[in-house]
């Protein structure tokens, strides 16, 4: 009975990890942040309108999100050139004029 219980677990824990679940957004996650982006309305550099569309889509987020940004730190390895959090990788400074100065580590 023993046995039967363990190769009953040890089948059910294989058949779990050959699942072929896929980690990641969803399309439908994708269509909503494209959709948020689309929403923000910011003047963007032509380095940036230059950039994939996904990276025309974060800095438009980052922009809309600064406030959370600056609450992640970031592991990319730009600490040396100054940044301090994730939202340096998008935006150096935004004035409260409104003015931004961007940073083109996230259009790379």
């Amino acid at each position: 009975m023993k046995r039967a219980l363990l190769l009953g677990l040890m089948l059910l824990l294989a058949l779990t990890g050959c699942s072929g679940a896929t980690s990641g957004p969803s399309e439908e996650s994708l269509q909503d942040l494209t959709k948020e982006a689309e929403q923000v309305k910011v003047e963007l550099p032509e380095f940036i309108l230059s950039a994939p569309p996904r990276a025309q889509e974060a800095y438009r987020l980052a922009y809309a999100h600064t406030d959370l940004l600056e609450h992640m730190p970031c592991y990319c390895g730009c600490g040396s050139q100054g940044h301090g959090h994730n939202a340096h990788c998008f935006i150096q400074d935004k004035g409260e004029d409104g003015n931004v100065a961007w940073d083109r580590m996230g259009a790379t």
